[in-house]
């Protein structure tokens, strides 16, 4: 049977052909001994020593400069200042850690044939071996509350210092290793498995498209808004127009004072159950554009609580002849009013420069985080401190789009999209573990490494 033989993974067998192995038995022996009172010796230390292997082999090469050549390989090869991994066909369940001693002086048979031999130093003088024992929870051990109980047999004659592989079919934190003479932990047994968060919810989502979706849920004509000045009394209706749908002032319901039509969509329940939110985010997109200077209207967005009462909002307003159109902000009086708190101005024209409302554009928001409203407008993002809304949690957003008397209406009042995001709500989230399932982890007590 050939032999071969692997040096620090490289097949020593590119370089030789191995003639004979020389593995002593046993090892080197050191025995202390004293003098006894009266006859033969004490034995005072017995110390096994280092093993010493002998590798004969032949190098074969077809001239004398190839064979020069591999022997100069064969020295990088071996060049190793600390012991390593080798290996022997003859032995495949066992490993030696050692590195090469003396020098390598070849017999010279001819020019293209030599032999010699090397001499493998093994320190720790011991086989290890690579026999890989599978144990099963279910069939190899004995469960015992919060822990298994596994029984190993070391048929070698030194010490084990095993190297543990644990696949982990289930996620783990915490790994922990016991045995008479010692204890292993890695991981964190404490380690939680979940923790509340705070995270921000979308709950109602009519972009786009999906406005036709908002309007089909919307309930009609029960708008709460920041007074009476309009009579509820409308249809809306959708339109496309500029390749998206909208939904526009379809039909007034009278000739004198306000006329309006609204939708109102009530705040689901969060993922938690929760009711409610002191924390919204209110994003739309619409189009204010006048057709001419004798047109007016409006269009209001508002949002109000569980009891039925407004909160803040803001309203889109062309109530004079003229070009000249508002942008308000309101919020509760606390005492089923409201307080005026800004106002801005722009020109309703199709201009970028003149109408953040026109066809191309459109985009605004609301942010609420209890008593503080932040309101953007116009790229700018100013922020409001309304006390008379604070611990007053939001139930239904609100959207009423509205006409004058009988003066003809603004060409283009659209609501084209609406989303509510809810802020800063508590849900219990999973905290992935240390050791996530089907991972590895190897755990090498010879050379007191954890992969």
């Amino acid at each position: 049977m050939t032999k071969e033989m692997t040096f620090n993974g490289v097949d020593m067998s590119r370089f030789f052909r191995i003639t004979d192995i020389i593995r002593p038995i046993g090892n080197t022996r050191s025995v202390s001994t004293d003098n006894a009172p009266l006859l033969g010796v004490n034995i005072q230390q017995v110390k096994r020593g280092e093993k010493e292997h002998t590798i004969k082999f032949d190098i074969k090469t077809s001239n004398a400069m190839e064979m020069e050549q591999l022997k100069h390989e064969l020295a990088g090869v071996l060049d190793v200042l600390e012991p390593v991994k080798i290996t022997y066909s003859d032995e495949p369940d066992k490993y030696y850690m050692g590195l090469p001693i003396d020098d390598i002086t070849p017999e010279n048979l001819t020019r293209w044939f030599q032999r010699s031999e090397l001499k493998i130093l093994i320190p720790d003088g011991v086989a290890h071996s690579s026999t890989y024992r599978k144990l099963d929870s279910g069939t190899d051990a004995t469960q015992m509350s919060d822990k298994m109980l596994f029984t190993l047999t070391n048929n070698g004659t030194a010490p084990a210092y095993p190297i543990i592989t644990v696949k982990h079919n289930a996620e783990n934190g915490y790994i922990g290793l016991v045995n008479q003479n010692s204890a292993f932990e890695l991981g964190n047994r404490e380690e939680a498995d979940t923790e509340t968060v705070k995270q921000s919810e979308l709950l109602l989502d009519y972009r786009d498209s999906n406005i036709i979706t908002g309007f089909s849920k919307a309930q009609k004509n029960a708008a709460i808004n920041n007074d009476n000045m309009q009579k509820l009394n409308s249809t809306l209706n959708t339109v496309n127009t500029w390749g998206r749908q909208h939904i526009q002032l379809h039909s007034r319901g009278g000739t004198v004072g306000n006329n309006a039509g609204s939708l109102t969509w009530e705040i689901p329940v969060d993922s938690s159950g929760g009711v409610g939110s002191l924390n919204d985010y209110v994003w739309w997109r619409q189009i204010f554009w006048l057709g001419a200077s004798n047109q007016y209207g409006f269009i209001k967005i508002a949002v109000s609580d569980a009891d039925g009462n407004f909160l803040y909002g803001v309203e889109t307003f062309k109530r004079y002849r003229g070009l000249e159109c508002e942008y308000n902000f309101m919020a509760s009086n606390g005492k089923g009013g409201y307080n005026f708190i800004k106002r801005w101005t722009f020109t309703g024209t199709h201009l970028n420069n003149h109408n953040p409302f026109n066809s191309t554009r459109g985009w605004s928001d609301l942010k609420r985080n209890d008593d503080k409203v932040q309101v953007y407008w116009w790229g700018s993002y100013p922020v409001f401190t309304i006390p008379e809304i604070k611990g007053k949690k939001s139930a239904k957003i609100h959207v009423t789009i509205g006409s004058i008397g009988n003066k003809p209406v603004v060409s283009h009042m659209y609501l084209d999209s609406i989303f509510y995001r809810k802020d800063f709500v508590s849900v219990t989230k999973n905290i992935p573990n240390r050791f996530a399932i089907g991972s590895n982890v190897v755990i090498n007590s010879e050379d007191d490494t954890i992969y």
